[in-house]
């Protein structure tokens, strides 16, 4: 009798381990978004944001430019000199983000190293008819500038961008709502952008995107299970 009782106390804990087994839920560590800059310029009426991803082989310097439109950036690879007309030149570090702004003349915007590549990327917020950038004499080296998809915008008036880095390991989440417009890049592995009644978008690494705002629910999910993922939102406001 006794045997008999164990037995029935053994199956009644493996089916309670079996049902919780069965009806847990699926779930994802959620990582929160960390601002890396905050630029501030003009109201402007953008009416689309050109996106431009740069090589600079080593030891490559950049002509000197000016912007028709606030540009704001990040670099993905290596380091940059970077000076803006009356102030004092910066390093620029793989991670950081940056605004060129409308007007004073980019002095340098070079490679910092005499061995290795670098890599930024252009985020320009232009409105009608205003070029990318603008040289002050024609350069005599080539630039490899890759034309990423240009982003249209419904006449916005914007002042301010907002730019944030979200760090995502395997199995990581992260909240990608936000109420105003957002452009977004995949700087490291593949991530699935999850917007409340669309399907499903899946993004790599050097790809953009950009997000509507308003009250939908977004959410970004690292899509593999080998590679961390990163990814470099700019907030319009």
């Amino acid at each position: 009798m006794r045997q008999h009782t164990k037995s029935i106390e053994s199956i009644s804990i493996l089916l309670a381990m079996t049902a919780t087994l069965v009806f847990t839920p699926i779930t994802y560590a959620s990582q929160e978004s960390i601002k890396l800059l905050t630029a501030n310029f003009e109201t402007r009426e953008v009416v689309q944001v050109e996106i431009g991803e740069f090589h600079f082989k080593p030891g490559q310097v950049a002509p000197i430019h000016t912007h028709a439109a606030p540009a704001v950036g990040y670099v993905a690879k290596g380091e940059i000199i970077y000076q803006v007309e009356g102030e004092k030149p910066q390093i620029l570090r793989e991670g950081d983000a940056f605004y060129e702004p409308v007007g004073p003349r980019i002095l340098r915007f070079d490679n910092a190293s005499a061995t290795e590549e670098a890599i930024f990327l252009d985020f320009n917020l232009e409105q009608v008819g205003e070029p990318f950038i603008v040289f002050e004499k024609p350069p005599t080296e080539a630039i490899d500038r890759r034309s990423l998809p240009t982003i249209d915008i419904t006449d916005r008036n914007v002042d301010q961008v907002d730019i944030y880095v979200t760090e995502l390991a395997n199995g990581d989440s992260a909240d990608a709502s936000n109420n105003e417009p957002s452009l977004g890049l995949v700087a490291e592995g593949v991530i699935e952008l999850q917007v409340s009644g669309k399907p499903a978008q899946r993004y790599v690494a050097g790809q953009s995107f950009d997000l509507a705002g308003g009250k939908v629910r977004a959410i970004f999910v690292n899509d593999s299970n080998e590679i961390p993922a990163k990814v470099i939102t700019f907030r319009l406001k």
